[in-house]
């Protein structure tokens, strides 16, 4: 599988991250089959994970902590903090550290800032950044990162505000059409030098008629790592082989995708882009 480099940091990644969100008892993954999924994905190449502390009560973390336990070496792992306030996310990766049976993590993020008033709170004195920061010095965390779902100039002006090293934002094919991170993000991140990671790649699921093609077109972006959420082996084995005989889509391929799903795209359909996530009517005001 492709490597490619993660921003300045020297690094590289598989290009097929796995999403650990839904190794849990809510998606129907067991925690045995959950433990066999990961170590199938790293005895095939895939050692990048993203759980968060939030996912699921931390049964995601725990899980991936049962393989962590014994293959830590082979993997990259990266949790979430949702906090804002420096003593509380400070909490919350302690805990994450403990049920990832780890004593570091190699990125740390802050979760899901989708407006500049959450931007001001995580990088005010006392905010979040600065635990990230301490954890950072401390030798708990190896790089610094951010996620956005859903307005890409809320993660622009926080590259201005501090050097993160990686941005999780949101890339599937539906988001080019809106608020786009593809057209206003990707080029200034790695102008920067930024490890971008690209999520949303299935859509929430409404892209699943069309996996190959939604992970083709998230592949052929200018991105270190795609990160995929897998709750069984056939999907973890499906996204393999894709990753594995990945060829970008031509521009005529492009263009047939972007008719195709361009019906797709509407706040029902893409709510982490809509003014409330969960009664998605209207597309977020900016």
């Amino acid at each position: 599988m492709e490597q490619r480099e993660f921003g300045n940091t020297g690094e590289r990644v598989p290009m097929l991250g796995f999403g650990a969100q839904r190794i849990v008892d809510g998606h129907g993954c067991s925690e045995e089959e959950a433990v066999r999924i990961v170590n199938h994905a790293i005895d095939s190449g895939v050692f990048y994970f993203d759980t968060a502390w939030v996912y699921s009560g931390g049964q995601s973390e725990e899980r991936v902590g049962k393989v962590a336990s014994r293959r830590r070496k082979e993997m990259w792992i990266a949790t979430k903090v949702w906090s804002r306030d420096r003593d509380e996310a400070r909490s919350q990766l302690e805990e994450s550290l403990r049920r990832l049976q780890t004593d570091f993590v190699d990125e740390l993020r802050m979760h899901h800032v989708w407006s500049l008033a959450e931007l001001d709170r995580v990088t005010a004195p006392g905010g979040a950044l600065e635990a990230a920061v301490r954890a950072r010095d401390e030798g708990l965390v190896r790089y610094i990162s951010i996620s956005g779902h859903t307005n890409p100039q809320v993660q622009l002006e926080a590259l201005w505000r501090f050097p993160f090293d990686s941005v999780l934002c949101a890339t599937s094919v539906l988001d080019h059409c809106v608020l786009s991170f593809v057209e206003e993000f990707l080029a200034i991140a790695n102008a920067r030098g930024v490890a971008v990671i690209g999520m949303k790649i299935m859509g929430l699921g409404a892209l699943a008629h069309i996996y190959e093609r939604a992970l083709r077109y998230a592949f052929s972006l200018p991105i270190s790592t795609a990160v995929v959420g897998m709750e069984s082996m056939e999907q973890l084995e499906r996204n393999l082989a894709v990753a594995e005989s990945y060829r970008a889509l031509t521009d005529t391929e492009r263009l047939e995708l972007f008719k195709e799903i361009l019906p797709m795209v509407t706040p029902e359909t893409v709510p982490w882009k809509a003014e409330v996530w969960n009664a998605p009517s209207q597309w977020v005001m900016r």
